[in-house]
């Protein structure tokens, strides 16, 4: 597990702790249905390899750089599950989800988006100070598709391209549920999420991205539990 996980989850369960020690645990069953949406780091690292054709008989070129540039926006929509029973000592939280994330890139010169359907599963542990208030830690990971869209400014041409998409992460959140079941959230996750795009310049040259999007965000959520 990724150094910044770890340290996420060591907090978060110093935190629980702390807090267990003021306040007599209450009992809980989940069954909650929750829209989110918020905003994600907008760091990204990576690498671009790019191979241009001069002319017949001329050959091609090749060049490779790193491409870190960090995205103008990185924003997150999301609708999950969670199911469980909290006791004493709290208890294990399960739960899915189906998101999507969407970053953009602009140098000036030309304009990329990534849009990226997602599905995540999760498992971890909660725990309820109160039959209206609990909080959750949990683990996860996610499978989905990168539409990945480059424009060059000046053209109207657009390249677009599929690729595969991988996230995985931990996230904490604290919840308040209102006697009639409606529900309020506040979850904060750090997400690693990665895809490696192929596509074409308006020139003609051939491009290979590898991104990598890595860092905490964080969402709101208001849902219903049933």
């Amino acid at each position: 597990m990724p150094m910044h996980v770890k340290t996420l989850t060591t907090c978060a369960s110093l935190t629980l702790l702390a807090l267990a020690s003021h306040a007599a645990a209450a009992e809980m069953n989940l069954a909650d249905l929750r829209f989110g949406a918020g905003v994600l780091s907008n760091r990204f690292s990576g690498e671009n390899h790019a191979t241009a054709t001069s002319g017949p008989g001329s050959g091609t070129t090749t060049s490779s750089s790193d491409s870190g540039r960090n995205s103008d926006h990185n924003y997150r929509g999301q609708i999950e599950f969670v199911g469980g029973h909290l006791g004493d000592g709290g208890g294990l939280i399960y739960g899915a989800g189906i998101a999507v994330n969407q970053s953009k890139f602009d140098n000036g010169s030309q304009e990329a988006t990534a849009t990226i359907p997602v599905v995540d599963i999760m498992l971890g542990y909660g725990y309820a100070f109160t039959p209206n208030w609990h909080f959750e830690v949990a683990p996860f990971v996610g499978a989905g598709r990168a539409y990945y869209s480059v424009t060059d400014h000046g053209d109207t041409q657009t390249s677009k391209n599929w690729d595969k998409y991988i996230e995985f992460g931990a996230r904490v959140g604290t919840y308040f549920t209102l006697p009639g079941g409606l529900q309020f959230g506040v979850e904060v996750p750090y997400l690693i999420g990665s895809y490696s795009p192929d596509y074409s310049r308006a020139d003609g040259t051939a491009v290979s991205d590898k991104r990598e999007n890595r860092g905490f965000g964080l969402l709101v959520s208001v849902g219903g539990r049933f």
